[in-house]
C-alpha cells in the first residue's frame, strides 16, 4: 500500500537516485521518502556506500628485467561527502565501475612495480601500496565519486626462471663447501 502512495524506504549504507521524467533529481538518503509516482518522480536504482574490494594481478617486469606477479586487494567505496552527488556520478558516468577500477589499479600497480628493482620490490612494498592509492585517488575520486583507496599487496612472486636461478643461487655456496670437503676414490 505504500508503494502505491510513493512511499519508499532507502536502507543504510545506501543511496537512492531518484529521477524526474527522466532527469535526475536527487539523492535521497537513509530513511524514509516519498516518491510520488503521479507526478512523474521514480527510483531509478540504488547505490551502496560500503566498502568494497577487487583484487588486481599484474604480471610485469622491474626495474631490472625480472619478471614478477603481484597480488593486491584494493578496496573502494562511494565518497560520501555532502554536497558532491558522488552517488550520482557512482551510478550515472560509468556503467561498470568494477572494471574501471580495476582497470585503473592494474596501471597503477604496473608502473610502481617498473620503478622498483627485484629486492627493492620486496623491502618496499608498503610504498608500493601508497603510490598506487595515490595514482588510484588522483586518477577516479573527482570524476567518479569513488574514494578512500586502501591497497594491500598479498603476494609478489617472481616467475619460475627467476626462482629456478634464486634456488641455484642460494645452493652454490653449499655444494661448494659440500665438495671441498669430499674425498674422491683413487
Amino acid at each position: 500500500m505504500a508503494k502505491f502512495f510513493g512511499c519508499i524506504q532507502v536502507g543504510e549504507y545506501t543511496r537512492a537516485i531518484s529521477e524526474k521524467r527522466g532527469k535526475f533529481h536527487k539523492e535521497l538518503k537513509p530513511g524514509c521518502h516519498c516518491v510520488p509516482w503521479f507526478c512523474g518522480y521514480q527510483i531509478v536504482g540504488r547505490v551502496s556506500m560500503k566498502t568494497q574490494y577487487i583484487v588486481v594481478r599484474c604480471d610485469y617486469k622491474t626495474k631490472d628485467d625480472v619478471f614478477v606477479t603481484v597480488v593486491a586487494s584494493i578496496h573502494y567505496g562511494v565518497l560520501d561527502v555532502p554536497d558532491k552527488n558522488n552517488a550520482k556520478k557512482a551510478f550515472y558516468v560509468h556503467s561498470d565501475p568494477k572494471s574501471l577500477i580495476e582497470a585503473h589499479s592494474f596501471s597503477a600497480v604496473k608502473t610502481a612495480i617498473s620503478s622498483y628493482t627485484f629486492d627493492q620490490l620486496f623491502e618496499k612494498k608498503d610504498d608500493l601500496a601508497v603510490t598506487v592509492n595515490k595514482k588510484l585517488t588522483e586518477n577516479i575520486s573527482a570524476d567518479y565519486g569513488f574514494g578512500n583507496f586502501k591497497t594491500l599487496v598479498l603476494d609478489i612472486a617472481p616467475d619460475e626462471y627467476a626462482k629456478r636461478i634464486i634456488r641455484l643461487t642460494n645452493a652454490a655456496p653449499k655444494m661448494a663447501v659440500a665438495l671441498t670437503g669430499a674425498t674422491f676414490p683413487k
